[in-house]
């Protein structure tokens, strides 16, 4: 790129991480290109050269965190391991996606509200839909291989889809929970993480999903995921705790 580009790119690299930390300090209602432009020293009129409007940095941000989620989700379905193994990995990638940013999930759940996708360009919308297609896509494929393999019994009155369903909002509700002002630690749950992979455990068995997983078994593959397939994102976690 010509130094004028670099410059273009290096400002449009600003004005999202500013509307990063705004979101997650202040909230999407105070987001406003008057607050991006006087945080980061620019006129309201260079921010507009950018973005239409505060919604399209909403969605590019989105963009960028999915385009995230789809690469760990990708590292699952890699996984050296059994199709249920594949499927704990696609949640455990989740929730470590969840921890190593500014409030990704209450991010994503904004799309849906205050009208934000009638107001972002169509390039925008097509990109971050397909982005959430491969998610599910990619989700669907484990367990339809899973029955296809024999290791997940046919459903009599649960669907592939529905299945995934009840896994995503699981997980979704899960964090949302967490993010919430809930004193969970009162309600006895010490360890919100844990508790939902343990809880999708319980569910996996319900579905007869082979091979079944004993505790020690359980912490064992959990154990593998730190050590060799989230490795850099827990590094990140990590670094974000001590911060």
């Amino acid at each position: 790129m010509s130094r004028k580009q670099r410059e273009i790119a290096n400002r449009h690299a600003l004005f999202l991480e500013i509307a990063e930390s705004i979101l997650a300090d202040e909230g999407f209602h105070l987001l406003s290109m008057e607050r991006i432009a006087e945080v980061a020293e620019y006129s309201k009129g260079t921010v507009y050269q950018h973005f239409t409007c505060k919604e399209e940095i909403l969605i590019q941000l989105c963009i960028k965190c999915m385009t995230q989620l789809n690469k760990l989700f990708v590292s699952a379905e890699q996984f050296d391991g059994t199709q249920r193994d594949r499927i704990i990995a696609a949640f455990y990638a989740h929730q470590v996606w969840s921890r190593t940013g500014n409030n990704r999930t209450d991010m994503l759940m904004h799309l849906s509200m205050h009208g934000v996708r009638e107001k972002v360009t169509e390039r925008s919308l097509q990109q971050h839909d397909e982005l959430e297609q491969n998610l599910v896509g990619l989700v669907n494929r484990m367990v339809q291989q899973a029955i296809d393999n024999g290791e997940l019994p046919k459903q009599k009155h649960l669907q592939p889809a529905e299945i995934v369903f009840g896994i995503w909002s699981l997980n979704s509700g899960g964090q949302m929970l967490q993010q919430s002002d809930l004193p969970l630690e009162d309600f006895g749950v010490s360890n919100a993480d844990m508790s939902l992979l343990r809880m999708l455990n319980v569910v996996l068995d319900g579905l007869h999903w082979q091979p079944l997983h004993s505790e020690a078994q359980f912490k064992k593959l959990l154990k593998k995921f730190n050590t060799e397939l989230f490795v850099d994102e827990l590094k990140q976690d990590a670094e974000i705790d001590k911060q």
